[in-house]
């Protein structure tokens, strides 16, 4: 899950930072870990808005700033969930907010978050495409954008690489994930045990593919025009 912090106190905003790391730390294991990106000022914020799954909200070095940010988030129809936390300025009393908007009071605790967190889970499987799948015997739903790749251990493991670098075993076998793969153009299965995101590959050789974490994975020769031409394919998609 992808947060977006927006607070002009940076005292407080590095203390949500820490508070959403642990948070993350205990979905170790998960692919549901946190991804946090901070923000102080709008003009930064407002570069790419859409990446987010949740935020959490406290500007304060004008009026009305925090208002003008749900209201200009609500207009371009991103419909995360918003988290308002109020110190100088109490939002809940704040006319003309979107009625989903959750209200709390400074400072940031670590209690209330997991509750917090679950209502950005909600949002991530409603609205990023995803597949569930065992890691290792718990269903989660795996968001596609995160999908690195997909590789059989020597012991005949099933291991999902994220993009973020996390692995998690998968009990599923290389030709579900294969078949649940298949409606996303990015994926190719360029041997018996690896599934590769074309998105994410730096170079490819008549042997081999190299990955952005520069892991190789080797290849039958013989398909190195077929593997060139799915990462063209790809690229002029993007």
């Amino acid at each position: 899950m992808h947060i977006a912090i927006c607070d002009d106190n940076i005292a407080d905003r590095k203390h949500l930072e820490r508070l959403l790391s642990r948070e993350s730390d205990k979905r170790q294991g998960t692919p549901n870990l946190l991804y946090v990106d901070s923000y102080g000022d709008w003009d930064n914020f407002f570069h790419n808005p859409f990446l987010y799954d949740m935020f959490f909200i406290d500007m304060v070095s004008k009026p009305d700033l925090a208002k003008k940010m749900v209201l200009k988030l609500r207009e371009m129809d991103i419909d995360a969930p918003i988290v308002m936390y109020s110190s100088k300025i109490d939002y809940e009393s704040v006319p003309g907010l979107p009625e989903d908007i959750v209200f709390m009071k400074k400072p940031y605790i670590p209690d209330p978050l997991p509750e917090l967190l679950k209502l950005g889970d909600a949002h991530v499987i409603g609205h990023i495409e995803t597949i569930p799948l065992h890691c290792p015997e718990d269903i989660h739903a795996i968001a596609i954008r995160d999908i690195f790749y997909v590789y059989t251990t020597k012991e005949n493991r099933f291991m999902l690489c994220m993009k973020n670098g996390s692995l998690i075993e998968i009990g599923e076998d290389i030709g579900a994930i294969q078949q649940a793969l298949a409606p996303y153009h990015e994926f190719t299965r360029i041997s018996k045990k690896v599934i590769v995101n074309m998105k994410l590959v730096t170079l490819i050789t008549p042997f081999s593919i190299m990955m952005q974490d520069y892991r190789e994975f080797h290849y039958s020769p013989f398909r190195y025009k077929e593997m060139k031409e799915a990462k063209a394919s790809v690229d002029d998609y993007q």
